[in-house]
């Protein structure tokens, strides 16, 4: 990574899907590149796609998050799709990131696709959804297919190969 900063690759030009290179390393959980790369003056807030805190939020990598908070990451900005870092880190399982997260003060109902409560919902993170509902998330509040937390929540109990019943 270095020999190719040192040779005057652009530190944050973004790939297909508007995720610079910090974005993937973070994501792929590579410290030492991750590390490189905000040496050589990565932007924190850089992408059009998937932003930094995404992708520490996918790789788990919690210190990068309280790391690029403190370099003035923006906590609830919102990737392609809509969502935040704190909905993406509940989408990928990585309560240690959501709780950095909401330390650092994202909103619980930020984001203009799949929100936080969603996420944790979906993957049956029953003690995260009372947190976030103890916050003021919108309990109400439907998903892109019309679903609200507590039917994602309810369909996350359904045994595989049974059918869930309509609310």
């Amino acid at each position: 990574m270095r020999e190719l900063l040192e040779k005057g690759a652009e530190v944050d030009e973004e790939d297909g899907e508007g995720r610079t290179a910090l974005t993937v390393a973070l994501a792929f959980g590579q410290e030492a590149a991750a590390r490189a790369l905000l040496e050589a003056g990565a932007g924190v807030n850089a992408g059009t796609g998937q932003r930094p805190l995404h992708g520490a939020g996918v790789g788990g990598m919690v210190d990068f998050v309280r790391e690029l908070v403190e370099a003035g990451a923006e906590v609830d900005a919102e990737d392609g799709e809509g969502r935040t870092a704190l909905t993406v880190a509940l989408a990928f399982g990585q309560e240690a990131v959501a709780r950095a997260l909401l330390e650092a003060g994202a909103g619980v109902n930020a984001g203009t696709g799949q929100r936080p409560l969603h996420a944790a919902a979906e993957k049956g993170m029953e003690e995260v959804v009372r947190e976030l509902a103890g916050k003021g998330a919108e309990v109400d509040a439907e998903d892109g297919e019309g679903r609200t937390a507590v039917r994602a929540l309810r369909l996350q109990a359904v045994p595989p190969g049974t059918r869930a019943q309509p609310d």
